[in-house]
């Protein structure tokens, strides 16, 4: 579905569900770094091969400060992303992108989520229409991130991130919160 930019202004623009690494992609671990620690969520294949099937292009938006921390390197990082695609291409999901933050949250940096930078940089790269796009995230940097770029936020309730949907509803009441991944099939027929 990635169009060439020669043929932008003859193409309707790309959609995507973007997606936060740790707690929506695989299970949270703080700090993971070894492939043997990546574990998928039960039904997450089947959900992120529908929106794929939906003609929506999958994209990974991961704020990875452990690098800058010293917690593991890049290399860790893109090996445990490479275990990510083998196991979702079992079930076949495939990944158009995924886009790092290296940098912990004292560097400043422009593309640590909350920051629109990434979901910006994808957009113009994969000629994606940002307003027509989700974002499923489990922080409230990612729904921020979301919001920043003029992306539909989806959260993620889980165990770990029950305590941020009071104040995340109280400060942006209209973003849709879900339990259970499989509750975003809705949001593809609309």
């Amino acid at each position: 579905m990635y169009l060439d930019n020669k043929n932008e202004e003859f193409a309707e623009p790309n959609k995507a569900l973007f997606l936060d690494r740790d707690g929506v992609l695989i299970d949270y671990i703080p700090y993971l770094s070894h492939p043997h620690q990546v574990n998928i969520p039960l039904n997450a294949g089947k959900v992120f091969r529908k929106w794929q099937d939906s003609g929506y292009l999958l994209i990974v938006i991961t704020n990875q400060s452990g690098i800058a921390r010293g917690y593991f390197t890049a290399n860790d990082v893109e090996e445990v992303h490479a275990k990510i695609r083998q196991e979702y291409k079992k079930i076949g999901v495939y990944f158009e992108d995924i886009f790092i933050c290296p940098h912990q949250p004292s560097d400043n940096c422009q593309c640590r989520k909350p920051s629109p930078y990434m979901l910006r940089q994808a957009s113009e790269q994969y000629f994606i229409e940002l307003s027509h796009s989700y974002f499923i995230g489990d922080a409230i940097s990612d729904v921020e991130c979301a919001i920043n770029a003029g992306c539909n936020p989806i959260f993620l309730l889980t165990n770990r991130t029950l305590v941020d949907a009071k104040n995340l509803a109280q400060k942006y009441p209209s973003v849709y919160m879900i339990k259970e991944l499989s509750e975003t099939i809705k949001l593809i027929e609309c």
